[in-house]
Order: structure tokens, then sequence, then C-alpha cells
């Protein structure tokens, strides 16, 4: 392999601009290229035939979102890879999960895919509709190949360790009664549903830190800073995990005064998202700063900047009005309770009087451990929460899950149920049946908000009368996404959900 073939993707936009100046033509391939197969290597000698040069450009491993444990090879070992092979002249690493970004860096003659390609409507994520406009724009074609099929998935996760026995067991019964397109079919049923998630804005910032040693002087933990950034969660992070999946969704923020953190809302917001905010005068918007080990991402130290008393009167009239107003004209209200003190008695009372449909997770976390129950939400719709937030409000730490799920389901008249059980999965009732998923995570980054946007997937697949099989299923979908991004810093994108749930099923 020449040492040269590997390079940056800004240094093969100057290396096809010589190239092009020349007179030459340049083919570009783009693509995951995870598992190299004989496929891979007759689709790139097909497009070297088309044209003097051929680039190929390979997704990044963050953007790989395509299922547990993908990338098997990190992005070096699949470009050097795909570089040994000799129709290949220049490979680069695309941050990008298209190929749009490639192309206009290389702007090639033809854009070349595979034959799967071909049917526009079939791709779900829309990725090639956008990528072949792009090559147009700079004067290209989009060209497919007529090579032989595999798939890389599916031989990934028939040879490799990628999946468990538990999982393959699970995704083999799943998939003996339903297919990729059903489950997808089930996404449109709710592509058109209006929804309103209710919860604080909070701000997440995460300060990178190498550790030291211990302080000579005293038994502290010493920690050198590196950066810093600053992420939108809360009832924000929820909004923008559902642009995408519903029609349109409304986010009633409740924030502090502070002046610092006025923007919390607003610049965070994906195309798609509207806000209203309530602010409380006597208190911070949120904030949640984590110390985070720079090279490990482990959490370190967590500072809380919050006030948890219940919002003062003025706020909470303006949340009510602000209810009566939203909450009639959608098909879906979320109400995320962070037990910060948003969530009144009378604030509660007016979400269940005024949602057709009411979505529920009443978190517990170090700030509100054991006050902030979900047996207060009588008359809900759904519930979501985790298996400690499911025993401590009964103060039953070991009895049988199956006896605590028909309990708070006679206590609240909720009749669907949703309980996650970290590495062990999830748990789903419907009312007339348990339905278990396991996990489907890799490598874990981070688990910030996994639970935040299993809920959001789920409440939309229950109000719209999915498969109670493929409630579960789907929320863990949904949740491994979310741990393999750091923090808030994107929302799970719809096409990335598409995406894992099609390798999942292959």
């Amino acid at each position: 392999m020449p040492d040269g073939s590997v390079r940056s993707l800004d240094q093969l936009e100057l290396i096809c601009r010589k190239e092009r100046d020349a007179g030459k033509t340049i083919a570009l391939c783009h693509g995951a290229f995870d598992l190299l197969h004989p496929g891979h290597v007759r689709h790139l000698q097909a497009a070297k035939r088309l044209a003097d040069v051929l680039v190929v450009t390979l997704t990044e491993d963050r953007y790989v979102r395509k299922g547990p444990g993908r990338p098997v090879f990190n992005e070096r070992l699949r470009a050097e890879t795909v570089a040994a092979i000799g129709a290949v002249d220049f490979v680069a690493t695309c941050a990008s999960p298209t190929g749009v970004e490639a192309i206009s860096k290389v702007r090639p003659t033809v854009y070349v895919k595979g034959q799967d390609y071909r049917d526009k409507e079939g791709d779900v994520t829309g990725a090639i509709v956008d990528e072949e406009q792009a090559v147009e724009r700079y004067g290209g074609r989009l060209v497919h190949t007529d090579e032989v099929q595999f798939s890389s998935t599916r031989l990934l996760n028939k040879f490799f360790n990628v999946l468990n026995d538990a999982q393959k067991t699970y995704l083999n019964e799943l998939g003996s009664r339903f297919s990729c397109a059903d489950v997808h079919a089930a996404f449109d049923a709710f592509r058109s549903t209006k929804v309103l998630v209710v919860g604080e804005a909070i701000m997440d910032e995460y300060h990178y830190c190498t550790p030291d040693a211990m302080s000579n002087k005293s038994p502290t933990l010493s920690a050198r800073f590196d950066t810093a950034e600053v992420f939108a969660g809360g009832v924000v992070a929820v909004g923008n995990h559902l642009a995408g999946l519903c029609g349109s969704v409304t986010v009633l923020a409740g924030a502090g005064t502070d002046e610092d953190r006025r923007d919390i809302v607003a610049p965070y917001l994906r195309d798609g998202v509207t806000a209203r905010v309530v602010r409380r005068p006597d208190a911070p918007t949120v904030c949640k700063r984590r110390f985070v080990h720079r090279f490990s991402n482990q959490k370190l130290f967590e500072i809380t900047f919050l006030n948890d008393r219940p919002i003062p009167e003025q706020s909470e009239r303006e949340t009510l009005a602000t209810i009566d107003e939203l909450a009639p004209s959608a098909d879906v209200v979320m109400a995320m309770d962070f037990g910060h003190g948003l969530f009144t008695p009378a604030v509660v009372q007016r979400l269940r009087e005024r949602s057709g449909f009411l979505a529920v997770n009443a978190q517990i976390n170090s700030s509100n451990r054991g006050f902030n129950s979900v047996r207060k939400y009588r008359g809900a719709d759904y519930i979501s929460v985790d298996e400690y937030e499911m025993r401590l409000p009964f103060g039953d730490r070991y009895g049988p899950l199956p006896d605590l799920i028909k309990q708070l389901s006679e206590e609240t008249g909720c009749r669907n149920i949703n309980v996650t059980l970290g590495e062990r999965g999830t748990l789903y009732s419907d009312g007339r049946s348990l339905h278990e998923a396991p996990v489907f995570t890799g490598q874990v980054v981070d688990t910030i908000g996994a639970g935040d946007a299993l809920l959001a997937a789920t409440a939309l697949m229950v109000h719209s009368g999915a498969a109670p099989e493929l409630v579960p299923f789907v929320g863990n979908c949904m949740g491994g996404l979310m741990t393999q991004i750091v923090g808030h810093r994107s929302a799970v994108d719809a096409a990335d959900l598409y995406k894992f749930v099609a390798t999942l099923l292959k």
C-alpha cells in the first residue's frame, strides 16, 4: 500500500483539484466499508473503470450508527484496508454521516453507488437524494454499478461476535414475526403526530480534565482542566430527539432568570421544534456541571445549580395557562418530570385534564432522591421509568417486577408501563402481556439522556397503536443510539434510528 494513499479530506480536496486541472476524470465511492468483502472489491473495480482516478471516502467511527459493536474495525484500519485494493488511488475518512461533504471536497465526475441504491424511495435516510443533488451541483452525475451483492451487516451478524447469544435469539424470534418494513411502517404511522413536551431546560456542562494525583495536603483528587462543552439537556434534548420522527414538536420549558443562561432554549432547537419558556424568578436555569476524564469519558464529579422548591405562584399560573393553550391541540403530551420543582400538584392535575394522551417519566436523581414518585401521575396513558424509579416509590427492592408493574397500573389507571433494566434490557407491559427486549449497545460512550430518548420513541409507538412487541425493541434501539453520543452533543437522528433497525433485522 502506498504510504500516501490515505489522506485527510482537506488534502484530498487539493489533490482532486490538481487532477481536474490536468484534465483527468474522478470517480468517488463513499461508505462505511466495515467488513470488506468480494462485493466491495468488485464495486470498486467497476468504479475505477468509469474514471481516471478513484477516490474512496469512509464514514468516521462516530457516525457509523448501524447497531451494537459497529463499526467492528476502526476508521484507520478500514481506510488502510480499502487503500490496499489496487483499483483505489486515494482514501480519506469523512466526519459526516453522508457523502455530501466528501462530494463537495472531491467534486467527482461520477459518484458511484451500488445497485441497492437504485430505489431512492427505499432509502429511508434520504441520503442518496441529497448526495445526487450535491454531485449534480458540481457538474457530476450519479452512477450505479451492477456487481454481485453481499451484505456486510448480515455477514457480521452471522459470523462475528457483534451480537451475543441472547440478542441473536431475540432478533431471530422478532424477525420471524416482523420485517424491517413492518417497523418502518410503524414509524410512518406517527409522522404527522403533534407533540408537546413539558419539563425543565437543563444545561449540561462537560468539563474535560486529566487527573494528576491525590493532593499532598489533603485527600483531594487533583485534575488539570483541558476544555469544556455546553449542551442543552432536559426537555430541549427530548424535543430535538422527536424532530424528524413526528409532525411537529413544541417544547414548554421551565427555566430560570439568570442572565448568563437565558439562551439555553432557542439557539439549541433543531428545525421543526418551537419553544415556549416559563421563567421562575427565584432560581437559575438548572445547570449540571460534570467534570469528565478527558480520555475515558468517565464522570469524576458533578456540581448542580438549581432551586428545586416548587415554582412560585406566578410561574405556576403561567405554566397552567400555557398548558391550557397548547395541550388540547397536541396528539401526545410528554411530561419529563426531572423533580426540579416545575411539576407542582396543580401542574400535574392540569396535564391530566388537558392531555388527550399523556406520557410520563418521573425521574429519580441525586437531587430529588426519594421525593419524586411516579405514583402521582394517576390517569397517565403511558409511563416509562427505570427499575429504581419503579421500586423506590413502593419501597420494594427485591420483589417481582411484574407485581410492581401491576400495582402501579392499578393505582394510576395506566395500562402501558415500560421499565428499563440497565444492561438487562427492557420490560414493557401493555396491560395484557409482558414484552422483553435486550439492550442493543456496543461500547457505551455515555448513558446521559438514554432513558429520555427511549421515552420519546416509545411514547409515539404506544400512541400510534404499534404492535406491543415492537415497543421495547424500538425503545432499546433509540436508547442504544443515545449511548453512543457524548452528553447531548447531538440528538438521535431519525435516519440513524431507521438504519439501526434495518441493521438488526437483516
